[in-house]
């Protein structure tokens, strides 16, 4: 099969003489700083010229809908930088839902794999505290941030040397965790339209957050609910983190993060399908909206994704305009 991607940097015109020899070595200079400044951390930045070529892309690399579904996959790191307005162009219904699953899941996979790190060093601090040892001075600084991000503690009330209390430790507990593959991947094909939105393309949001200050305007904004906004985001993957971050934080969706909890004391990997029962209030049409994404989880077969994990290796930017 032919290579059908090129990386961002390996074509380079011919020169010659001294000045074409000053010149190729400005090129790459600036090459070397734009890697080290711009370009992934020890990844490759890869360009795609049609939805085609994606697919074929992930062909390569043994990632089908086919390997979701088995379960236990592994997912290549590959991570797109912005939602092009044109990716699914030409597209049938079954092709456009392939590509816009198998382009999530690896953000998704990313943003799980961040929050299983800090779970797993809350989890070794929090051991240590109750054997009576002291924290160091930048442990106790990274305890208190992320308390404050899962919003545990209020910055602006609590003592900053105020050590967590014990049922601080069990709220962070019960926020800091992952959010099943297949959940995400329903709601978010159901909230962006598949990526297809405005919102999607203007503002990479595929949650459809609501916020109230800066943001997009809905076009038919209701009146009765204020000035409210669906919010922006300057990457997907920003999007996948602001989605986790609310269903771990947000006190509409204790339901959800109860019904996690539970399953993790069971010994169970928390799936997708019995966790969106906790989330009947993400949407004002209550038990219809947690059909619909038991629906989309059902007939696209996403159960398979909540045992997913991403391949080891650097990462690879799908850049924008990539289509």
């Amino acid at each position: 099969m032919p290579n059908v991607y090129e990386k961002i940097g390996t074509r380079f015109p011919v020169f010659a003489g001294r000045r074409g020899v000053l010149l190729f070595l400005a090129i790459v200079a600036l090459a070397v700083v734009y890697w080290f400044t711009l370009g992934p951390a020890g990844g490759a930045s890869v360009r795609l010229k049609s939805p085609e070529q994606l697919h074929s892309y992930y062909v390569e690399q043994g990632y089908t809908m086919q390997a979701l579904r088995a379960g236990n996959a592994e997912v290549p790191p590959v991570f797109i930088t912005t939602v092009p307005e044109d990716w699914a162009r030409d597209l049938d219904v079954k092709q456009k839902k392939s590509l816009f699953f198998r382009t999530l899941l690896p953000l998704v996979l990313q943003v799980n794999k961040d929050i299983r790190a800090d779970r797993t060093r809350l989890g070794d601090l929090r051991k240590r505290i109750a054997a009576g040892q002291v924290l160091a001075a930048d442990e106790r600084k990274w305890l208190r941030a992320l308390a404050e991000r899962y919003k545990v503690i209020d910055p602006d009330k609590a003592d900053a040397k105020s050590p967590l209390t014990p049922d601080q430790f069990a709220s962070l507990g019960a926020r800091v965790d992952t959010v099943p593959p297949s959940l995400a991947l329903a709601q978010g094909a159901i909230e962006s339209a598949y990526a297809l939105s405005r919102f999607a393309v203007e503002g990479n949001a595929l949650f459809g957050q609501w916020t109230y200050g800066k943001g997009l305007k809905p076009g038919e904004q209701r009146e009765d609910l204020g000035d409210y906004r669906v919010r922006s985001f300057r990457t997907p993957i920003a999007s996948v983190r602001g989605y986790a971050l609310n269903l771990n934080t947000n006190p509409a969706y204790r339901p959800f993060r109860a019904i996690r909890s539970a399953a993790r004391k069971a010994g169970q990997v928390p799936r997708g399908s019995v966790l969106v029962e906790g989330l009947k209030a993400y949407s004002e049409r209550g038990e219809a909206y947690i059909e619909e994404v038991r629906g989309v989880m059902r007939v696209n077969g996403l159960g398979g994704t909540d045992t997913a994990r991403l391949e080891d290796g650097p990462p690879i930017e799908l850049r924008a305009g990539l289509f």
